[in-house]
C-alpha cells in the first residue's frame, strides 16, 4: 500500500458511519458470512492479462500460473462506503503473497527486492491490524527460494514478519535452486533450518506444501528426497501443534531451456525444451491427520519428540551413493533472442477459475503453450 493510498484509506474510515442503506437487499437481507463469500469472489486476485506486464519467456521465475504479476479488481470498493468499510482489506488478505528468497535479482521478477518487499508487507500488515483491532490471517504465502538462502535464515526472516499469519505456506525449490545444479550434482536438502523456521510458524498455519522440482531424468532422486522428507521432517508451530507429512502429489510441466541467453542443452529433452518433474509434500497438523486416519512416519514422530536434540545430519535428505548423471556440456551461449521450439506440443494447462477476464493477444494466455502442466 502506497503512503498516499493509506492516507486516503484512513480518511474514508475516519468519517462518520455510512448511510445504513435500509433498502439494500445485499446489506440488509444477507448475513455478513454470505456477503464475505460474495465479496471474496469479486476481490480474488488473478494473473494480469496486460501483455506489457507478462514475464519474459527465458527467465527462471516464469512458469505455469506465474506468467505475469497478480492483480485484483477493486471496483467493488468504490461502490459505496458501507461496502468499503466491510471489505477494504480483502484484496490484501485474499491475494497470494508471493516472494522470491533468492540471491540474485535475475531470479525474481523485475524490480523485486526481498528487503523492500518485506518492509512493504510489514507496513500493510500493521495498517490492517491497527484498523481491525484484532489479529487476522492471510490465505496464502508462496515462497520461491534458493537452498543457500533458506539455510542462511532468510526464509525464517520472512516468516517472522510481525502480524504475518498465513493459513497455507508453499515453499518451492525449483530446478535451478538446488545446490550446484549447474554441475548436475546429486540432489540433497539440509534440515537444520527447520528448527528456526518452526519458531516463526503461527497457529494460523494449517498446511505447509514443499514443492521439489527437478529434471525428468532426476525423477528417482526427487522421489527419494520426498520419501525421506515424509519419513523424517515435521514442523512445530508456536502453539505446540506439530505438522507431519502424510501425503504427496506428482506433477510435470514442460518449459524452455533458454535462460538469460544461455541454452541448457545438457538438460534438454528436445531442442529448446526441458521436462520438469515435481513432487509436492504436504504437511498438516497432527490432529487433522488423526481425524483422517492418515499414517505418520514413526521416525518423524520420534524426531518431533526429541525436538532440538535432533542432530542436523539426521534431518539431511540425500543418498551418498548418488553421483552425477550427466557430464556433458552444460550449456551454449546464444546471443540472439530465443525463439519458440516449432515442435512444442499444445498446452495441456487449463486456465484456473480465478482468471476473471479474457487476456489480450500476446499476454500470458498466449504464452501458456510454452509450458504445460500434466497432473
Amino acid at each position: 500500500m502506497a503512503s498516499s493510498s493509506v492516507a486516503l484509506h484512513q480518511q474514508i474510515l475516519a468519517k462518520a458511519s455510512p448511510d445504513p442503506q435500509t433498502e439494500s437487499l445485499l446489506l440488509q437481507n444477507l448475513p455478513a458470512e454470505i456477503r464475505y463469500e460474495i465479496f471474496s469472489y469479486a476481490l480474488t486476485d488473478y494473473p494480469d492479462p496486460d501483455p506489457d506486464k507478462a514475464y519474459g519467456a527465458s527467465t527462471l521465475y516464469t512458469r505455469p500460473s506465474y506468467l505475469a504479476p497478480r492483480k485484483s479488481d477493486t471496483a467493488l470498493l468504490q461502490t459505496c462506503r458501507a461496502i468499503y468499510l466491510e471489505c477494504w482489506f480483502l484484496p490484501f488478505i485474499l491475494r497470494e503473497q508471493v516472494h522470491w528468497v533468492v540471491g540474485h535479482p535475475k531470479r525474481a521478477p523485475p524490480g523485486y527486492q526481498l528487503q523492500e518487499q518485506r518492509r512493504k508487507l510489514a507496513a500493510s500488515l500493521r495498517t490492517i491490524r491497527a484498523q481491525q483491532q484484532r489479529q487476522f490471517e492471510i490465505e496464502r504465502l508462496h515462497v520461491f527460494a534458493q537452498m543457500f538462502m533458506i539455510e542462511e535464515g532468510h526464509f525464517y526472516d520472512l516468516l517472522a514478519t510481525p502480524e504475518l499469519r498465513p493459513r497455507v505456506i508453499t515453499l518451492t525449490i525449483r530446478h535451478a535452486d538446488w545446490w550446484f545444479w549447474e554441475d548436475d550434482e546429486p540432489l540433497r536438502f539440509e534440515g537444520d533450518w527447520i528448527k528456526r523456521v518452526s519458531e516463526a510458524l503461527q497457529p494460523s498455519v494449517g498446511e505447509i506444501r514443499i514443492e521439489l522440482e527437478s529434471l525428468e531424468r532426476k525423477k528417482s532422486q526427487v522421489d527419494e528426497i520426498a520419501r525421506q522428507m515424509k519419513d523424517k521432517w515435521s514442523f512445530r508451530r508456536t502453539d505446540g501443534e506439530t505438522l507431519f507429512a502424510a501425503e504427496s502429489a506428482v506433477s510435470r510441466w514442460r518449459g524452455t531451456s533458454r535462460w538469460d541467453h544461455q541454452r541448457w542443452i545438457r538438460d534438454e529433452t528436445s531442442e529448446g525444451v526441458i521436462d520438469y518433474y515435481i513432487v509436492t509434500v504436504v504437511f498438516r497438523p497432527d490432529a487433522f491427520l488423526e481425524r483422517r486416519q492418515l499414517e505418520v512416519s514413526a521416525t518423524a514422530r520420534e524426531y518431533a519428540e526429541r525436538g532440538k536434540l535432533v542432530e542436523g545430519h539426521e534431518l539431511k535428505l540425500h543418498n551418498p551413493e548418488w553421483s552425477r548423471i550427466s557430464t556433458g556440456t552444460a550449456f551454449i551461449n546464444e546471443s540472439q533472442p530465443e525463439s519458440e521450439p516449432e515442435s512444442e506440443p499444445e498446452s495441456e494447462f487449463e486456465s484456473e477459475p480465478e482468471e476473471q477476464s479474457a487476456p489480450r493477444s500476446g499476454g500470458w494466455f498466449d504464452r501458456l503453450r510454452l509450458g504445460r502442466i500434466i497432473r
